[in-house]
């Protein structure tokens, strides 16, 4: 018999007490081992530059399309004023050899093709690489604006960007939280007009990635790997920020949210409140595997070759009929001005940091008597074997 601060402790309930420290060890242990799996569930999406006939891309339909093709309910990620795009992206100038862009953002590797053929009922917008660097284009009606950014992007490297509209118009470029370039944007709203007619229904109402979305004769396609897509319906950032460690957070202000962290199939989920904007993955010879690679911005080593990949048609022509004019005809006025870095003080304006704590408290019980009992009966302690099951969600790249 025991004694523990002039109170009796009886052989079971040392036995008690000994069980909950063992059941309390292996939860710990099972939360260490829990932490640096999760950091390796994650996939991005990798696109190939092959381009043309409506593959090797991402389509997110913007709203409710009826049967001719006319958007008759607007989602939210069908963007009109105020937003912000970021997303992490990571590609080489090898396999994006687009040269400068003076003629559009649409004569670029497209990365984020929001356009419609023609000039627009409201706007359009579009993000590419043109000559190593970012070209963001806003366009109000034929009001067709250009911003070309300053900072290499293919280095082989993962880089956080980050693309702000602001009710004024104005336009900004960040690339790892350094501001880059401002545009002087038209005013308006850009989004896709409900019951508008269109003589191309199966490209004009969706938000495509990785491609330009009508396939037009001598366009240019995305080569490289992009992941955790965030489009919000505010001005996220107006100064230089720190560049995000983790995933972006899921807020009150995210109308679209693709983490691409499925690592299969062809459904891209929209993890924004309410997940309405689904996406398709479109394969590349129809086979999806290829697209899903686990290299990450928070981990992996897998950098986009240039062998793998097939050279654009440049070719073929759109598979719609019509021949309107493209919005390629129009000429942008690039009034971008370089960003003011020198004396900026980098602060994290933006509110995409968000630091989950999970707090285990355990609580033992110790059952005190003022005296021993008289007949200390033998009690047995059952303690269930605690199994987890770690899944690392991996694919392989076929090149």
């Amino acid at each position: 018999m025991q004694t523990l601060q002039g109170y009796y402790l009886n052989q079971a309930t040392f036995k008690l007490m000994l069980a909950g420290l063992l059941c309390l060890t292996m939860l710990f242990d099972m939360q260490n081992l829990v932490k640096p799996l999760q950091a390796q569930r994650g996939s991005s999406l990798r696109f190939y530059g092959s381009g043309a006939t409506d593959h090797d891309r991402v389509k997110i339909p913007l709203g409710l399309i009826d049967s001719s093709g006319r958007l008759t309910t607007s989602y939210p990620v069908n963007v009109s004023s105020t937003f912000t795009i970021e997303f992490w992206m990571k590609a080489t100038a090898t396999n994006n050899p687009a040269p400068a862009c003076p003629g559009g953002w649409y004569t670029g590797n497209i990365l984020i093709d929001r356009d419609v053929f023609g000039a627009g009922d409201y706007g359009d917008y579009g993000v590419a690489i043109c000559n190593q660097r970012l070209a963001v284009g806003v366009s109000v009606g034929s009001d067709d604006r250009l911003l070309t950014g300053t900072t290499i992007v293919t280095d082989g490297q993962w880089h956080h960007i980050a693309i702000t509209r602001a009710e004024n118009g104005q336009v900004r470029l960040f690339v790892d939280g350094q501001p880059d370039r401002v545009l002087a944007g038209p005013v308006g709203r850009i989004d896709y007009r409900l019951n508008r007619t269109t003589a191309y229904p199966a490209s004009d109402p969706f938000l495509v990635l990785g491609a330009e979305k009508h396939d037009y004769p001598g366009s240019r396609y995305y080569n490289g790997l992009l992941d955790d897509l965030h489009l919000s319906r505010v001005v996220r950032y107006t100064d230089a920020f720190l560049r995000p460690t983790a995933p972006h957070p899921v807020d009150a202000d995210t109308v679209a949210f693709y983490r691409f962290d499925e690592g299969a199939g062809t459904v891209i989920t929209d993890s924004a409140p309410g997940g309405i904007s689904t996406g398709e993955l479109k394969p590349r010879d129809g086979d999806p595997t290829q697209h899903w690679s686990t290299d990450t911005p928070f981990g992996g080593e897998i950098t986009p070759t240039a062998t793998s990949t097939p050279a654009p048609t440049a070719t073929r022509t759109p598979t719609d009929t019509s021949t309107p004019a493209p919005t390629a005809t129009r000429t942008p006025t690039d009034t971008s001005t370089p960003a003011l870095t020198a004396t900026t003080t980098p602060m994290n304006t933006a509110t995409t940091t968000s630091v989950s704590t999970v707090t285990t408290t355990p609580t033992t019980t110790l059952t005190t008597v003022s005296a021993p009992p008289e007949d200390d009966q033998e009690i047995r302690i059952y303690i269930p074997l605690i199994s987890c099951s770690h899944s690392v969600q991996a694919s392989s790249i076929q090149e």
